[in-house]
């Protein structure tokens, strides 16, 4: 019995003994007897393991990336971002190889190329950052001056940065500051090489100005056509096509049939400003005076002064983005050249004898602010939108506004999130007004206003980037409902 019992302690201590052997063989195995440095790779704060040579794996790394190189032409491709390698004091005498290591990196994230982040801030918080990459800052600093360029031609920014401006004899422009209206910050670091990173300056000029990087539009001239009219046609204002089109000096230039032309909408994530000081001749309307004669019969009339336009010369502080007039403020104004007022007699004779001049309405329009003013915006596309209006800027905040015509007001409404304070009049023609972004309203709804009637203030309350007036004209119909949009301008042709 106590053999049995003494064989199995023999047994079992042999096991114990063999065990206890094979746990310190493994044991030596993965650890040493003294401490030795190794790198430790970190990936977003997780060990991958250690190796020997942390120039190696960097090596190793960039002696892989083939493609990277030849895609991005590149000397050189880095760890990805997250990837942290530390100096290691441990025991463990297991490492990984470069390769090894390699292989579990790039499972896992891109690999980098060393190059630019660039940030434009955003003026507006639901729009965002926008951020490119690029390889080369003096590329993007070539692409930015050519954007700038589109707005402001290449020879005045040259004579605004020497100082070399020509001054203003009668009439001109002297540019007083262009700048970029966005916050930019430009920073060296990685970049992983799945990012869009511009390595062409001219894809990065089109991304500039258009928003994207897309394939130009074209369009054939044929027997006809004006920049004007194929502007209109493709939704451009004039200034637009000329901006896409950088061979036209004006609208004016001549075009060939059979000629391409660019026909694409320009949408720039940089606003370029230039701030100008302009003295510029303007037209100054006639007014027409009515002169009722009771020896007239009525319904008829006579031309006795036929009208004629003056010249006004203003001197105004114009700020343009993106080559639109932003803002105006009008300095001076001098009248260069008279105006001739219109004079008609207005019959009033009837059978009955008792007819009321002050019924009568010969239809003619007035200009809906004060003399001095500045046209901003004229009727057309803009950003590939209708603009079904003019802009007329200058007159200064609070100046009055005019009814343009006789009628009936059937909308004087505030705080509306487009056109802020505004008034509609039916006009009993056909014809209806619009006057937008007003400071402040003078007239009620179902009001019946005469022609020239102050009807408000000028403003820019609503969506409007300066003090000015929308003056919308429309025919058959409601602004923006049923009415067909018409240049207010013919109102006064």
């Amino acid at each position: 019995m106590f053999k049995v019992i003494k064989e199995g302690l023999i047994y079992t201590l042999s096991i114990i003994i063999a065990l206890t052997i094979v746990l310190l063989v493994d044991f030596a195995h993965k650890f040493q007897l003294s401490p030795k440095e190794v790198y430790r790779v970190y990936l977003d704060g997780k060990v991958i393991g250690n190796i020997n040579d942390k120039q190696e794996l960097e090596d190793y790394i960039n002696e892989e990336q083939k493609d990277i190189k030849e895609k991005y032409d590149v000397n050189k491709v880095y760890i990805p971002t997250g990837v942290d390698i530390q100096k290691y004091t441990t025991y463990e005498k297991e490492v990984l190889t470069a390769k090894q290591v390699h292989n579990l990196i790039k499972e896992e994230k891109p690999f980098t190329v060393k190059g630019y982040k660039i940030t434009l801030k955003s003026n507006n918080e639901e729009e965002g950052d926008i951020e490119i990459n690029v390889l080369n800052k003096e590329m993007f600093d070539r692409a930015l001056r050519t954007v700038v360029e589109a707005f402001v031609t290449a020879e005045d920014v040259k004579n605004y940065e020497e100082d070399t401006q020509a001054e203003i004899k009668d009439t001109g422009s002297i540019i007083e500051n262009i700048y970029i209206d966005q916050k930019i910050t430009i920073k060296e670091g990685y970049i992983s090489a799945d990012e869009e990173i511009f390595t062409d300056e001219k894809a990065l000029t089109k991304y500039l100005l258009f928003g994207e990087v897309k394939e130009d539009q074209y369009y054939t001239v044929k027997e006809g056509d004006t920049i004007e009219s194929i502007a209109y046609d493709h939704k451009l204002a004039t200034a637009e096509f000329l901006v896409v089109n950088p061979e036209f000096n004006s609208s004016n230039s001549v075009l060939s049939v059979g000629q391409q032309v660019k026909v694409g909408l320009i949408n720039p994530i940089v606003d370029v400003v230039a701030e100008t000081h302009t003295v510029l001749d303007q037209e100054k309307q006639f007014e027409t005076e009515t002169q009722y004669d009771s020896s007239m019969w009525a319904g008829t009339e006579k031309v006795v002064v036929e009208g004629k336009n003056g010249v006004d010369r203003l001197t105004a502080k114009i700020k343009t983005v993106n080559g639109e007039t932003n803002n105006v403020l009008i300095v001076n104004t001098t009248n260069i050249v008279p105006a001739i007022n219109k004079v008609v007699k207005v019959g009033t004779k009837t059978a009955s004898g008792n007819y009321d001049p002050s019924a009568i309405s010969n239809g003619k329009w007035v200009w809906p602010t004060i003399s001095q003013y500045y046209i901003s915006s004229y009727f057309g596309y803009r950003w590939g939108k209708i603009h079904e209006a003019i802009d007329i800027a200058g007159s200064g905040e609070g100046s009055p506004i005019f009814a343009a015509g006789a009628g009936t007001v059937v909308t004087a409404k505030k705080n509306a999130p487009s056109l802020g304070n505004y008034v509609t009049i039916n006009h009993n023609n056909g014809y209806y007004t619009i006057y937008a972004h007003m400071k402040f309203l003078t007239v009620k709804e179902g009001q019946t206003v005469s022609a020239g009637q102050q009807i408000g203030g000028m403003g820019h309350t609503g969506f409007a980037t300066g003090t000015h007036l929308h003056f919308g004209l429309y025919r058959g119909g409601m602004p923006y409902r049923d009415g067909t949009p018409l240049d207010p301008l013919s109102l006064y042709r």
